[in-house]
């Protein structure tokens, strides 16, 4: 089967790669088991806290498109939340003042709903600014339309200039290669090869100038007409001021560059439609991403995504190449819709943001298994009876035996157990260069190996304690009591413990009842 060509069944429905997309932007709750999100009022219970707010049933308000291997925590068409009352004498309850209230309506969430947003959550946090857009009128939609066509023209002229050249190159081409006795693709290869690496792009001042004109350009235009980047290009090419800068200015523009692309990087959404259309996106690529690798390399890779909160927009999904959800059904006898609904149920009760996240207990612990995780993978080579563990106190014996040593340790903070680091700040630093793989276990090489051992025997002949020594038993120094004669020696455990374990634990003769009266015996 070509799952690049062929349909693929999802759900009981045939569908096309094509056509895939990622449930739509909704403020629906996802169902956990055994709890149910009505009541004989018409509020919503969920997780535990009671939302003054009717609950809509109408399923056909709930179109969900799936991805090959995705699905959501819930088979079954989950609730609407809406404030407007029921149909029906009934009416809804009062809302609840300390609970946003929500609604389902066409377009953006009102703005209650996106007060309860991730921004909300994590004041003080760099914000990523939304794109807002202006309704045209008759006039600028009839300029954009000309316009539109006038590029249309434009092209279609440069397509078969294009087009001509192409026709005149690929017969110079043969005429080359009959030249020169070679095959034409040859020839092309030379004239069109080109390199697929890129280096990574650093803040230069070029872009760092763009960027402060473009501030100053666009701050008050509105949509559709802002300055284009060539024209920027241009005005900074021909401001005298942008073009003789002290360093001073300059490494304070390349820092407010650097500032806004950190932003744009590590910021959070200020609504939660924004929010849900980034998950969306980045979740699309993400498992185009895994499925192409699993095509190419032949990995399995399985992600388990859910929301932060009761009031975020994007539902709990799950994704798996091939057949590596088998894996949890067959082994840990867990359903992966049961696991995305448990976990969605976790996270919206813990209701952290991103300081909570962040906490000194947490980092500490991510830190510690991040070195515990590295360290392991680089011992698993050697032949040890038992797994090698990380001591920071005899590391330095550790590194004198095995020869394995650690690049990239945050300057300033000593090299010891996460535990032991109290301020924020150090263990913050310490468990983003074990994240971004910074810091780093290496193998040292046999010269830089047998160095080190000639350095350690030097300082040990010295008189210096390399490393903490192994504590002594509480009874050094005293007569131990002996168990058997005085003169007899005395017996090590080894040999004792398989003297013990060669004693026979049942007799060599069993009677049975049946025995015993016929007078007999069974050996």
């Amino acid at each position: 089967m070509d799952l690049l060509q062929d349909s693929i069944d999802v759900y009981g429905g045939h569908t096309e790669l094509d056509s895939v997309r990622l449930p739509p932007p909704t403020a629906s709750s996802t169902i956990f088991p055994n709890q149910s999100l009505t009541d004989p009022g018409g509020a919503a219970t969920v997780l535990g806290e009671q939302l003054a707010v009717p609950v809509a049933r109408d399923a056909s308000t709930f179109t969900q498109d799936r991805l090959p291997g995705l699905s959501t925590a819930a088979r079954d068409p989950p609730p609407v939340l809406n404030t407007e009352a029921t149909e029906g004498t009934r009416d809804a309850p009062a809302p609840d003042s300390c609970l946003p209230t929500l609604s389902t309506g066409a377009g953006d969430p009102p703005q209650a709903l996106n007060d309860a947003s991730w921004k909300s959550h994590n004041p003080g946090r760099p914000v990523i600014p939304t794109r807002s857009s202006e309704k045209l009128d008759a006039t600028q939609r009839a300029a954009r339309k000309a316009a539109a066509e006038l590029r249309r023209v434009k092209q279609q002229a440069v397509t078969d200039a294009v087009a001509e050249l192409l026709e005149e190159q690929e017969t110079r081409i043969n005429e080359i290669a009959k030249a020169h006795s070679v095959l034409p693709e040859k020839v092309k290869l030379l004239i069109t090869g080109e390199t697929h690496y890129r280096k990574r792009r650093e803040e230069s001042l070029a872009n760092a100038l763009v960027c402060i004109k473009a501030r100053q350009v666009n701050a008050d235009l509105p949509c559709g007409q802002k300055v284009k980047l060539k024209e920027l290009q241009e005005m900074v090419a021909n401001d005298p001021d942008l073009q003789n800068l002290d360093e001073e200015m300059k490494q304070k523009y390349l820092g407010e560059l650097k500032e806004s692309r950190s932003r744009k990087a590590v910021g959070v959404r200020s609504t939660n439609t924004a929010a849900s259309r980034d998950v969306q996106v980045t979740l699309k690529k993400i498992y185009g991403e895994l499925q192409a690798l699993a095509y190419h390399t032949g990995i399995y890779a399985c992600l388990f995504v859910t929301r932060g909160h009761v009031y975020d927009m994007h539902a709990a999904t799950w994704f798996g190449t091939d057949n590596i959800m088998d894996f949890w059904e067959d082994r840990m006898k867990l359903s992966p819709d049961y696991i995305i609904k448990q976990l969605e149920l976790w996270a919206c009760n813990e209701e952290k943001n991103i300081e909570a996240r962040d906490s000194l207990e947490n980092m500490q612990k991510q830190a510690k298994n991040g070195l515990d995780s590295g360290f392991s993978s680089i011992t698993k080579h050697l032949r040890q009876e038992k797994a090698v563990r990380l001591r920071f106190a005899n590391f330095e014996q550790i590194k004198y035996k095995f020869g394995i040593d650690y690049e990239g340790w945050p300057d300033g903070i000593p090299f010891c157990s996460p535990y032991k680091i109290q301020t924020i700040d150090e263990i913050c630093r310490l468990r983003d260069a074990i994240r971004d793989n910074s810091f780093r276990w290496v193998k040292m090489t046999s010269m830089q190996h047998h160095e080190y051992r000639k350095q350690v025997d030097a300082r040990r002949e010295a008189g210096e304690t390399v490393g903490v020594p192994r504590q002594g038993r509480s009874d050094k120094g005293k007569k131990r009591k002996a168990l058997n004669d005085e003169n007899a020696p005395q017996a090590s455990k080894k040999a004792r413990r398989g003297r013990a374990q060669a004693t026979p634990k049942s007799r060599e003769i069993i009677t049975t009842s049946e025995e015993e009266s016929d007078g007999g015996e069974c050996v």
